[in-house]
């Protein structure tokens, strides 16, 4: 009996764990590159930060609904005060509805010579000229759709 009282606070601990709380799913919904990485990098710190980038990091993606270039436009951020691009123009308006009615999306940084999927999907793109122009390829991202419980 005693060895049983001694374990009740361990189990009440193993209850109050993460596996009781809803779970993220997280679906990957597209594979691409960052456009206008060169237009929104405006100091030596911004492009330090940048440089500083590793694969499996987490961008933010906001709705610009008012931006005069693109009505579908969304913003990249590597922190909440850091734009550092777009969404490309080709391949964002999907993602931009679903957001405008409350989905939230994730971008995570891939590496593009580890990634054998990015390679494989910029490779058939560029064939069959999908690519957008805007795309810049050197920071590839997976954009996943985020969905709780």
């Amino acid at each position: 009996m005693n060895k049983l009282m001694q374990e009740a606070p361990q189990r009440e601990r193993l209850l109050n764990r993460d596996h009781l709380k809803p779970k993220q799913r997280q679906i990957l919904v597209l594979k691409t590159g960052i456009a206008g990485l060169q237009f929104n990098i405006e100091s030596d710190e911004e492009e330090a930060a940048l440089n500083a980038v590793t694969p499996g990091t987490e961008l933010k993606l906001y709705r610009e609904p008012d931006n005069h270039y693109d009505e579908w436009a969304i913003a990249v951020y590597l922190t909440e005060d850091d734009k550092i691009g777009y969404i490309t123009r080709f391949k964002n308006e999907a993602i931009a509805r679903l957001m405008d009615v409350g989905k939230k999306f994730i971008a995570i940084v891939d590496d593009p010579v580890v990634d054998e999927e990015a390679k494989r999907i910029v490779e058939e793109d560029r064939k069959r000229n999908q690519q957008a122009p805007t795309e810049n390829m050197a920071m590839p991202v997976s954009i996943y759709l985020v969905e709780e419980g």
